[in-house]
């Protein structure tokens, strides 16, 4: 004989062939959500096993509704079929479960409501948030700087012999006049400076200041941010952060939308993580592929020789998959990640000195892809 069980908010419900009702296991009141996201979450659940011992006395075989594999449970009378009779009968006759639209809407409303909370507190959401962050204070600060630079010029042009822009704010926000800044800073400046009477009133030199000042907190306030982001790296990522460092590691994990998700991307996605559009113009146009998107910024891709680059994001990308993968699932730290991923570069620069295809091949190459290109805009032209 064939016995169908199924679930809903309630609890689990085992039906015979005819659609009667012959055993339930209800969850307790105060444990309805758990016991949702325990499902959710493809794990067998107390009254599951419950319900599946006492049925599974008097049948021959209990056919589940599941979204588990076969191979999760024990039983061998189990068969899974989703959705089966009995859950099709659970669905039409709530009301003869006691149960109605309303009630069904507020569960799954507080089911979504756990759900978003659980997700937000995660550790890699904070660490996305503050890499987005870095990236907007960044682009603030250049705006800002640039504006404070030309305004700046207009009572000390001198400053522009300042480069570094850190500098540039820190002189201003911490001294009130240029008198002040050149003894901060007398090696800076040359030693005939053009002073105008009255070049400036003290409303205006003030305004300047607080300027600079505020500049100068949104600076600090970066580098808290930064120090917060190695922190979270040392505590969620430490192999990722040990073999890009935390900035670039924490990128990739807000690219990816998450440290799990990164974990299951394979190498070839790691590599290209980033050049999205340039991907895309490849495949539309026949473009060059890219070899390397966001890991362009490691150092040791950025400072290789051009005809090595590809082979170096290569093997990067790779030992990035694993690294992510060991701080995910395994949770050990390899010490020597770095060291070895440093030892594989100088092998690579050491095997190939020489680019392997000569100029020529290269100018020929560009020279036809070029063609390619200018036909391909007439086309749309004539279009």
């Amino acid at each position: 004989m064939e016995c169908y069980i199924t679930y809903c908010i309630k609890g689990f419900f085992a039906f015979n062939g005819n659609n009667e009702l012959i055993a339930e296991k209800l969850f307790p009141q105060n444990e309805i959500i758990e016991r949702l996201v325990q499902i959710d979450n493809k794990e067998i659940v107390k009254e599951e096993l419950e319900i599946i011992e006492e049925v599974s006395k008097d049948y021959d075989e209990l056919i589940i509704e599941s979204n588990k594999r076969l191979s999760d449970y024990e039983n061998e009378k189990i068969r899974i079929q989703t959705p089966n009779q009995a859950g099709d009968f659970l669905r039409s006759n709530y009301d003869e479960f006691d149960l109605n639209n309303d009630e069904i809407t507020e569960v799954y409303r507080n089911l979504a409501i756990y759900k978003i909370k659980k997700e937000s507190a995660s550790q890699d959401k904070h660490l996305i948030q503050a890499v987005n962050s870095i990236e907007e204070i960044d682009e603030t600060i250049s705006k800002l700087i640039e504006r404070i630079r030309e305004w700046y010029a207009l009572y000390f042009p001198e400053m522009d012999i300042i480069k570094n822009n850190e500098t540039y704010i820190k002189l201003i926000s911490q001294n009130k006049t240029k008198e002040e800044i050149i003894k901060a800073k007398p090696d800076a400046f040359p030693q005939s400076i053009i002073d105008l009477e009255d070049d400036i009133g003290s409303e205006d030199l003030e305004i300047m200041n607080n300027y600079a000042n505020s500049i100068y907190e949104l600076q600090k306030s970066r580098k808290n941010i930064e120090e917060y982001i190695d922190h979270k790296m040392n505590s969620i990522a430490p192999n990722l952060r040990l073999l890009v460092g935390p900035t670039l590691g924490a990128k990739l994990i807000s690219h990816a939308g998450g440290i799990k998700r990164l974990a299951m991307y394979p190498s070839s996605t790691v590599q290209i993580m980033g050049a999205e559009k340039a991907l895309f113009r490849h495949l539309k146009s026949g473009d060059r592929p890219p070899k390397y998107g966001l890991i362009y910024q490691h150092p040791q891709v950025r400072g290789a020789k051009w005809w090595n680059r590809g082979k170096i994001a290569r093997m990067l990308a790779g030992k990035i998959s694993l690294a992510v993968r060991r701080d995910v699932f395994t949770k050990t730290i390899d010490e020597n990640v770095a060291e070895e991923f440093k030892e594989k570069v100088e092998e690579i620069e050491k095997n190939n000195p020489f680019p392997t295809k000569t100029t020529k091949k290269r100018n020929e190459e560009k020279s036809k892809l070029k063609n390619k290109t200018r036909k391909r805009k007439k086309k749309n032209r004539r279009r």
